[in-house]
């Protein structure tokens, strides 16, 4: 069994529709992308395959590898090609399948043999002049080339191309004249008169015979009248052959392999992905496939949040780039700053980074390089949870409960703005006993957008970004995201503004009372 997506292929696509969503879809908000790529490709098939997360390091870099290779324009072309050929040989099959009147319905069924096996060796051809690197994609020459090289496919081609030009030889010719229409077998005969006609003809329209030429086989779907006649004279006068059409179609009811329809849903998997971020990329957003690497240590290079950068893109907006990065001896990623300052928006670019990574993609961004993970959990604070059964911190607390038997080595786990229901203090406690939960006992990779900025100073091992504003007393929002020393500084202005506690209100409010 061979599959793009698995070096060993272990799941149907009846398997793999059945899977479900992963949980942090929605606070990372890839079912919004998913949902963008799955329209722009118009299959709603394609879904499931963004459930499929890698198990494995292999598999991460066995896709890759194919994710590259389809970045070549020769190599793109033959995929294209290849899904083209074989949607049209199921088309052909199924046009016969609906046919009732035997002549047509066999010619399809001919015609899809003809175009499969001419499919797989355009494929083959393709690859021998522009060899793929992609693992997966030297497996598929190989199985497409047995594939022709098999005696039996052999013999059924040699057949398929005798019949095929026999047909091919056949022609009609229909002259209608003013009072009568005459049809005889192209062909049989060379028409010396028909020049001699034409000429005296010239200039007298009304009487001027009118020509039908063609071959007997329709390519509409429906037979009307007059072609179903056409059809039914060759059968008379070929006979023979028309009943070895039958007998050959009859027999040769299951040509497609079983494998080509689960290859062809995964080559257009990468090609939606593939052309989708080609079409951002040339909005002015960088993409780029990242090294993934056993160790802890990571950076992005202009990472940005690949939603908003949708989003922005259909209005033209600019979105800001950011850069993380963290050492292999650095243990979690602590996000500090105002809000509304760019902080959830880059825990989101985080996340989808390594969900776009890990599944062999390139990744928002112009260099990447991430650790291999199979697990991606987020903890965000939802404002929609039901006081009257839960409170907030109740629900966070569960949650947190429900993962952390499943978190390993082999996790990321991206926290946002948690327990901020609980008194300060408090939350700087739970806070602490959860990273080091997290770091310590679970070692798994952490990011964590805070509004205590404690937390952030509390290990030289932590990583230290904080949300910028401008410094001219009005403390807008850059969205640019630095690595720095945390402080509560700008949080505290930004509370200080929102609550009209600055000087200027003050002394106003002050002012205003005297008076």
């Amino acid at each position: 069994m061979i599959s793009l997506l698995e070096p060993n292929k272990s799941m149907s696509f009846a398997e793999i529709s059945a899977l479900s969503k992963p949980d942090f879809t929605d606070d990372l908000q890839l079912d919004y992308l998913i949902d963008k790529i799955v329209a722009f490709r118009e299959n709603p098939e394609l879904r499931p395959y963004f459930y499929l997360f890698p198990e494995e390091p292999d598999t991460c870099f066995y896709r890759q590898e194919v994710f590259r290779d389809l970045q070549s324009a020769e190599i793109k072309e033959c995929m294209e090609k290849l899904i083209a050929g074989i949607s049209c040989a199921e088309r052909y099959f199924q046009y016969s399948d609906s046919f009732s009147f035997s002549a047509q319905k066999w010619k399809w069924r001919l015609d899809g043999i003809l175009v499969y096996y001419q499919t797989i060796e355009d494929l083959c051809t393709g690859f021998n002049e522009n060899p793929p690197k992609a693992q997966a994609l030297y497996r598929l020459h190989q199985y497409l080339y047995e594939i022709l090289c098999d005696p039996e496919a052999q013999k059924l081609r040699a057949k398929a191309n005798s019949l095929n030009e026999e047909f091919a030889a056949m022609s009609y010719r229909i002259i209608i004249n003013k009072d009568r229409a005459v049809f005889t077998f192209h062909g049989d005969e060379t028409d010396y008169c028909f020049p001699v006609r034409n000429a005296f003809m010239h200039g007298q329209a009304d009487e001027a015979p009118v020509y039908f030429d063609g071959s007997p086989f329709s390519s509409s779907m429906e037979l009307n009248p007059l072609e179903e006649f056409v059809l039914r004279q060759f059968q008379k006068k070929n006979r023979v052959l028309f009943r070895d059409l039958e007998t050959f179609c009859g027999i040769k009811r299951d040509v497609i392999s079983e494998e080509i329809p689960d290859i062809i849903r995964e080559v257009k998997f990468y090609l939606a992905v593939s052309d989708y971020f080609s079409r951002l990329s040339e909005k002015g957003y960088p993409f780029a496939i990242p090294q993934i690497v056993a160790e802890r240590e990571l950076y992005l290079d202009d990472c940005y949040d690949i939603a908003l950068a949708i989003h922005h893109a259909e209005q033209k907006k600019e979105v800001i780039f950011n850069d993380i990065t963290k050492t292999e001896f650095e243990t979690a990623i602590l996000v500090t700053g105002p809000n509304q300052g760019g902080k959830t928006t880059l825990a989101k670019a985080f996340g989808q980074a390594f969900y776009l990574g890990m599944m062999g993609f390139s990744v928002p961004g112009r260099l990447a390089k991430l650790p291999f993970v199979n697990r991606i959990f987020t903890l965000f604070s939802s404002e929609n949870v039901r006081m009257n059964v839960d409170s907030r911190l109740q629900t966070e607390l569960k949650n947190i409960r429900s993962m952390l038997d499943d978190i390993s080595e082999y996790s990321v786990v991206i926290m946002n703005e948690l327990f901020t229901s609980a008194p300060t203090m408090d939350a700087l406690a739970m806070s602490r006993a959860l990273l080091k939960k997290l770091i310590h006992e679970k070692k798994s990779i952490c990011f964590c957008v805070t509004h205590t900025y404690e937390l952030a100073a509390d290990s030289d091992d932590y990583v230290s970004l904080v949300a910028t504003v401008v410094e001219d007393g009005t403390f807008r929002r850059t969205f640019r995201i630095i690595r720095k020393e945390a402080s509560g500084i700008a949080y505290a202005n930004s509370i200080v503004d929102k609550y009209k506690l600055n000087y200027s209100h003050i002394n106003y409010r002050i002012q205003k009372n005297e008076s």
